[in-house]
């Protein structure tokens, strides 16, 4: 992997090869790092993984880019960090671009986005009620597996994804099928993204184990605080080391300040404005 600095426009186009670019790293409530959004770019195809309420404005404000430009979607989650710029998105393209966004999303999510989340905000329309079919063009991963967790996979282009049910927010018991939707990410067989997650050490090590992970970027609570819905640093810190010295960590609060993940075996801080090649 090498990395590159942002110049003076995000780079939607490459000469072919994987670039992982960072809008933001920040949790939920962050401002100065934006919020945990990035895009995935190789050769002619790029897909925006999720698009939070600071999204559109890091974009255009910080990185020159409009939100338009970009041809795909994907949601790992309905928390508005991670969903609060998708009804730009899908006005944006309405009247705007007068052409719909291509989003990622399986049925059972595209059903609850719509229904819990949009819905109340563009239902309505000065010709009459409308639905996701008329904002988006959903592409629908496929079901590889049930256990010991969901995994989907989806070919946008050149890009391979596989989306696998995490744990982030539960209830019912910790029952995943009754838990909140969401996902993480293994990008082209090697790039891991946690998504939001709580810590879940079994998980990585079956990842791990199946596919060549060169890098993996982790969500990781810095404070402590929030254990039963990300994966902290005093959790993280207990990987093995061959998982630790691959880890980014991104997701994080002003206290990531007071850590040195570098000395404590990470990679490092996921950064960003950057861009992260393989």
């Amino acid at each position: 992997m090498k990395t590159k600095s942002f110049n003076s426009k995000i780079e939607l186009t490459n000469d072919g090869a994987l670039s992982i670019f960072f809008i933001g790293t920040g949790s939920a409530f962050s401002k100065i790092n934006f919020q945990t959004n990035f895009l995935i770019v190789k050769g002619q195809d790029n897909i925006l993984v999720d698009c939070g309420s600071l999204c559109n404005y890091a974009l255009e404000t910080q990185y020159n880019t409009r939100i338009g430009e970009i041809k795909n979607i994907l949601l790992t989650h309905p928390h508005a960090d991670h969903i609060g710029g998708i009804e730009e998105l899908a006005l944006v393209g309405y009247y705007v671009k007068r052409s719909m966004t291509n989003m990622i999303i399986t049925d059972e999510f595209k059903k609850k986005l719509w229904n819990e989340s949009l819905r109340g905000g563009i239902q309505f329309s000065e010709t009459g009620k409308m639905t996701f079919d008329d904002y988006f063009l959903q592409l629908k991963p496929k079901l590889l597996q049930k256990k010991p967790f969901q995994i989907y996979e989806i070919n946008v282009g050149t890009i391979n994804l596989k989306l696998f049910r995490t744990r982030h927010v539960t209830t019912y018991k910790n029952s995943l099928r009754k838990s909140q939707i969401s996902y993480g990410l293994i990008i082209d067989n090697k790039i891991l993204f946690s998504g939001d997650t709580q810590f879940n050490k079994p998980q990585l090590e079956y990842l791990f184990s199946n596919y060549n992970i060169e890098a993996v970027f982790h969500d990781c609570d810095f404070a402590g605080y929030s254990e039963g819905v990300h994966a902290s640093y005093r959790q993280l810190l207990t990987l093995p080391k061959e998982m630790k010295e691959k880890m980014y960590l991104c997701h994080y609060n002003s206290s990531a300040e007071k850590a040195s993940p570098v000395e404590d075996g990470f990679a490092g801080f996921t950064r960003p404005g950057v861009y992260y090649q393989f």
